[in-house]
């Protein structure tokens, strides 16, 4: 019975044994067949990374070709602007001519009517000059009858005849020097019906130069007018060469700023972050490096040190803005770590001018450059906004009679307990209804509204930061432009977005409502970077919807705007982690790919609705 039993039991083992061996075949074959795919898919990406790089150096050599022809139409707009220059120059020389010409014809006029006037008293002089000649004649004939009459009738004595002798010398003597007067009388009338001659001509040659000056101002101002035509053309060249230029490098384009080291920083920081010296990476690339000497390096569209102003940070963006007042959507975000300089970047110090941030900077560039072109007959309307998003919930920072928001319940939208909701329009745009909107003229508007949104603003203290900013801040500025002599029409937005600063709550500090505002501020972060990798991996359904920063930012980043983002970085060693993992999601931003930005070129109808696109 004991041999049976084990004989069966046996039996039993080679089966299961058997069985196992099938199975392992077939994962053996399951485990070939995922090989193989997998091999195959390599092999896919090998060619699909070999066209990305064809299609890069593709996109260099047409990045190439615009900046030369942007170089060319510089060079012509500088020759016309020198040419405007000469002949505006030239104008003025040929005014002032034609000033001295007029004054010299006036005086001409003045001498003739005085010689006129000195001609008529000398005929009148003259005049009774012969009027005495004939008068003295006339007595001298009298006289002489008088003296034959005497002679015949009374025989006076020769002693009368001599004194009547006397005196018709003397009258002939007179009549002499009278008649000599009159020959010099005659030869100054010659003189002067001379210079009236001569003043007549001067007349006519000052007329005939005034005529020519004329003609000559007429073909300045032809020319003028053509030149000006010739910079209006160059300006429209210039606009669509500097959106060709930014559609090349990219819809979503990525700047990295790294701060200075403040005092209360610490010490030992010197070789954490690094910059590389080579051509590729000049002034694009940064290094960081870890604790053992890891070193990670990356490249963006361009990077700041910390010894860049915020004038040098503006120059690198001015031709973004003047994107919006052509007629774009355009949107620009910092992204950091608390304490790294988001808010400094964006708004900076209004009251000190160089330490300006890239908020009013571009607004005082948007106001200059509409008064600029109001001269080519466009007339622009701006409306701004301002909200904040405080643990998912908005709040209006230009409500009017806002109270402190630390007086207030966390939570609330404001004084009223209004709950603002995002929305879409019919072109896909995101909006608030009822949000504040505020027409502005002028640059001092505009800074007494930062002021009020800066006071009304969630700010709190933490271990990283003295004032943290607890929510992201979100400032529009709608641009509606009409040009009165071509009547074209643009529409362009403006989005400059502070966006709270990620922190671990380990270095944080943060308890009670500190706590619930860094966890609403970590998730709404992380939904960003949920919707960056979609973008980034070309998924079919992208996350905007998860938080409400997200669904703000949808049409900036799936749609028809050209985005810009500044990553923030802290320099000091402890910060490593969180500066390793902020560009490493740059980076991403970096390579996602969005749609082509359209112009848009309809006046909408007024409205309360303020769009974020």
């Amino acid at each position: 019975m004991k041999e049976k039993e084990a004989r069966i039991a046996s039996e039993k083992v080679q089966g299961l044994l058997s069985e196992d061996l099938k199975k392992a075949e077939q994962e053996k074959l399951a485990a070939d067949h995922q090989i193989a795919s997998q091999k195959d898919m390599y092999k896919r990406l090998q060619e699909y990374n070999t066209s990305l790089q064809q299609y890069n150096s593709k996109l260099q050599t047409e990045l190439s070709t615009a900046n030369e022809s942007l170089k060319k139409v510089e060079k012509e707009k500088l020759a016309i602007v020198e040419n405007l220059s000469t002949l505006r120059g030239h104008y003025n020389t040929l005014q002032e001519q034609l000033t001295s010409s007029r004054a010299s014809v006036d005086e001409a006029v003045r001498l003739k009517e005085s010689l006129v006037n000195e001609v008529k008293c000398l005929r009148e002089e003259l005049h009774r000059v012969r009027e005495d000649r004939d008068r003295q004649v006339s007595e001298v004939q009298a006289l002489t009858a008088d003296l034959l009459k005497f002679r015949e009738k009374t025989g006076k004595s020769f002693m009368e005849l001599d004194n009547l002798t006397i005196k018709s010398n003397a009258l002939q003597e007179t009549c002499s020097s009278q008649l000599e007067q009159i020959r010099i009388l005659q030869h100054q009338l010659a003189a002067a019906n001379e210079k009236l001659k001569m003043a007549d001509l001067s007349t006519i040659e000052t007329k005939v130069k005034f005529d020519e000056q004329k003609r000559t101002i007429v073909e300045l101002q032809e020319r003028l007018e053509n030149a000006e035509l010739q910079l209006s053309e160059g300006e429209q060249l210039r606009k669509k060469l500097h959106n060709t230029i930014l559609e090349l490098k990219g819809n979503i384009r990525v700047f990295c700023r790294v701060r200075p080291m403040f005092s209360d920083d610490g010490s030992g920081t010197e070789t954490v972050i690094s910059y590389p010296t080579s051509t590729e990476t000049l002034g694009r690339g940064i290094e960081l490096l870890q604790s053992g000497g890891q070193k990670y390096p990356f490249t963006f569209d361009k990077v700041f040190s910390h010894e860049a102003s915020q004038q040098d940070v503006f120059v690198e963006i001015s031709q973004l803005v003047q994107s919006a007042l052509d007629g774009y959507k355009v949107c620009i975000f910092a992204y950091g770590q608390t304490g790294s300089g988001k808010t400094y970047t964006m708004l900076g110090k209004p009251d000190a001018p160089k330490q300006k941030g890239l908020i009013p900077r571009s607004l005082e560039q948007i106001f200059q450059t509409s008064q600029v072109l109001s001269a080519q007959g466009w007339k622009y309307k701006l409306q701004a906004s301002m909200l904040e998003i405080y643990n998912e919930t908005i709040r209006d920072l230009l409500l009017p009679n806002r109270s402190n928001p630390s007086d207030m319940t966390r939570g609330e939208s404001g004084v009223s307990g209004k709950q603002y909701t995002i929305k879409h329009d019919a072109n896909g745009n995101a909006y608030v209804p009822d949000l504040t909107i505020v027409d502005v003229c002028s640059i001092q508007e505009i800074t007494l509204l930062l002021e009020q949104a800066a006071q009304s603003r969630s700010v709190g203290k933490t271990l990283m930061n003295e004032q943290s900013s607890r929510s992201h801040s979100v400032f529009t500025l709608r641009i509606s432009g009409v040009n009165e002599n071509t009547e074209q029409q643009v529409q362009g937005v403006l989005n400059l977005i502070d966006l709270a600063g990620s922190e671990r709550l380990s270095r944080s500090g943060a308890t009670g409502d500190r706590l619930k505002e860094t966890q609403a501020i970590n998730k709404s972060l992380s939904c960003l970077s949920d919707v960056i990798f979609a973008l980034a991996k070309r998924e079919d359904h992208v996350p905007f919807r998860n938080s409400k920063l997200t669904t703000l930012l949808q049409p900036c980043l799936g749609g028809d705007s050209k985005t810009l983002m500044f990553v923030n970085i802290s320099p000091e060693s402890s910060s490593v982690g969180e500066s390793l993992c902020s560009l490493r999601f740059a980076a991403r931003v970096n390579a996602c790919e969005i749609g082509v930005p359209r112009r848009h070129t309809a006046i909408r109808s007024a409205d309360s609705r303020l769009s974020y696109g």
